[in-house]
């Protein structure tokens, strides 16, 4: 009688695809734990804010390329802590919130959906204060 529950448009969940992960050669994640290994010493050697904040970003992103997202985004967070800006360490950070509360979502944990959107609206206030900076 009701049709609230049929599906209307199956069109609407071929989007949801999921994403196709790039799996990395062993050489090539050698490669990367090395970029990483040589930027860890740079960072300790480094006073300069700026240059500590491309350090981070840096480490950040080669971590996101290895998956270790937890790691990457203890990386990326001091990044933005030492120079605010809206680069690729942004939008990869932006990202792997979304992913930690799309996570959260479906194991139904609503105090860690909150966490990670709480975070991504922070990501927001950034923008906004670079955007404003640079005007």
């Amino acid at each position: 009688m009701f049709s609230f529950f049929k599906k209307i448009h199956p069109k609407i969940e071929s989007k949801n695809k999921p994403e196709i992960k790039v799996s990395l050669t062993s050489s090539q994640i050698d490669q990367i734990e090395q970029s990483i290994s040589q930027l860890l010493q740079q960072i300790d050697y480094t006073k300069d804010a700026v240059t500590l904040a491309t350090l981070y970003e840096k480490t950040g992103l080669l971590y996101c390329q290895l998956d270790h997202v937890d790691v990457a985004i203890e990386y990326l967070e001091k990044s933005l802590q030492h120079k605010k800006s809206i680069g690729e360490g942004y939008k990869a950070l932006m990202n792997l919130y979304n992913h930690k509360r799309a996570d959260a979502a479906q194991h139904g944990s609503i105090d860690d959906i909150d966490f990670w959107m709480n975070k991504m609206d922070s990501m927001r206030n950034i923008a906004k204060q670079v955007t404003v900076q640079r005007d």
